[in-house]
């Protein structure tokens, strides 16, 4: 007989793609049905406090549309801490590809051994259009995936890459509100932007 499992599914995409709401959303189900749910988020992500949040571009400024409350973890001890806690059953994290490797085995635990329902959100791609952090590893054990696309800034075309506007160019992990969402035609390295910058 096929024992029964928990699942992880991730909304992946980059700035402004609503990955983030998705996650609220499905958080927001789960409390619906009277379950048990535990969100937490990294301390490298500085932005409003102990809240999950998703935002919308109003007028040109970030607008908190939802939030739900979080625990800041640094480490599977954290996490664990928390889980035996609180006994849930739904586990979320925003901006998963802050976390190290641990994670990998922690999600996979949670989901396959303890049977929890894991969400993730979090930026496939850097500024660079690279693979971010543990991403990849993520969406491959995930046993759903949504691949989340925002409208480009510039030209309105579908968009799957982050394009940084501020902070320092060399930096992959910089939190803010620094950051629209690009097509490819119209995305730019930060280090091009950077040399673009200087010569206005």
């Amino acid at each position: 007989m096929l024992k029964e499992h928990g699942s992880i599914t991730v909304y992946a995409g980059p700035m402004r793609s609503a990955k983030s709401r998705k996650l609220i959303e499905a958080i927001k189900d789960h409390e619906r049905a009277r379950m048990r749910v535990l969100a937490v988020k990294s301390p490298k992500d500085t932005r409003d406090g102990d809240k999950i949040v998703a935002k919308e571009i109003v007028d040109g400024t970030a607008k908190t549309i939802m939030s739900v409350n979080a625990h800041f973890v640094n480490n599977r001890k954290d996490v664990m801490r928390l889980v035996k806690k609180t006994h849930c059953e739904v586990f979320a994290v925003d901006e998963v590809e802050f976390f190290g490797r641990w994670f990998i085995d922690l999600i996979q635990e949670l989901a396959f051994e303890r049977k929890i329902i894991v969400l993730l959100a979090g930026l496939d791609l850097d500024a660079w259009r690279k693979p971010f952090g543990i991403m990849p590893e993520v969406l491959a054990h995930a046993t759903e995936s949504q691949k989340c696309l925002a409208s480009c800034f510039v030209c309105g075309r579908p968009a799957q890459f982050t394009q940084k506007l501020g902070g320092d160019p060399t930096k992959k992990v910089e939190p803010g509100d620094h950051y629209e969402a690009r097509c490819f035609r119209c995305h730019v390295l930060p280090e091009d932007l950077a040399i673009i910058k200087a010569s206005d």
